[in-house]
């Protein structure tokens, strides 16, 4: 039986610069089905249509997604955008080269990709709205609390993270679900680790304190698909 007490600190096979170009890509391919198995975009896309709804209305809204992955969350939110009448200009990054070139060869939308580190490409850019989905359970607390800092700083309407709730649950669900489904052995391991590199809600609070963001402008959300929410909006109107 796993304790998941604390985060663990193993690292994912994915988090691998050296892991085959297909083999990242077929995992991204099996990571999405997973997703839609899952409800694992619900989170981001609800957050999406909250900003956008409040913000959107005859503006161009300007949305950056770190650790963009194969970008299908991006391509997900284009799809909303064109079906209510939202005007977006979006923007993904990921460290990892392979998988930005992987992003671009699935997307016709016009979307832009940025392979590097987000906080080596600082140049002074800002956006309204800043999204991490399914990312940060891959850095350390003390990275976490930088990435958030970042976001505070260049984000204008506001920033959401979606990522994965630490429990047995989620954990001995994932780990039999993906070798009963037939998924790659990058996955089979992988899954159940970052249900145990996952949060809970004392540990958020922790991140965002030591990270001196205001918790008044936070919102902590659960999902029952053991996803945590978190949002930051900066102000209630957009100039």
């Amino acid at each position: 039986m796993i304790k998941l007490d604390h985060r663990s600190d193993a690292k994912e096979c994915i988090d691998d610069p050296q892991v085959d170009a297909w083999v990242l890509r077929q995992t991204y391919n099996q990571v999405k089905s997973i997703n839609v198995y899952t409800l694992g975009y619900w989170p981001t896309m609800s957050a999406v249509g909250y900003f956008l709804a409040r913000y959107g209305r005859n503006k161009k809204i300007k949305i950056l997604d770190i650790g963009c992955g194969d970008g299908e969350t991006l391509r997900r939110i284009d799809d909303y955008a064109r079906r209510k009448d939202f005007s977006l200009e979006l923007t993904g990054i990921d460290l990892n080269r392979e998988v930005i070139s992987a992003a671009v060869a699935a997307t016709t939308a016009k979307i832009n990709f940025i392979h590097g580190d987000i906080l080596d490409n600082d140049k002074g850019e800002t956006y309204d709205l800043i999204i991490s989905s399914l990312t940060m359970h891959h850095f350390t607390n003390q990275d976490i609390a930088r990435l958030m800092q970042w976001m505070s700083g260049h984000a204008r309407i506001g920033w959401f993270i979606s990522d994965l709730h630490r429990h047995k649950f989620a954990y001995y669900f994932i780990k039999y679900f993906n070798k009963l489904c037939g998924f790659n052995p990058l996955i089979c391991h992988d899954a159940p680790l970052s249900i145990a590199r996952g949060f809970r809600r004392k540990e958020w609070v922790d991140l965002l304190t030591q990270a001196g963001i205001d918790l008044d402008r936070i919102k902590i959300s659960w999902y029952p698909n053991f996803r945590y929410a978190i949002r930051m909006e900066h102000a209630k109107t957009l100039r």
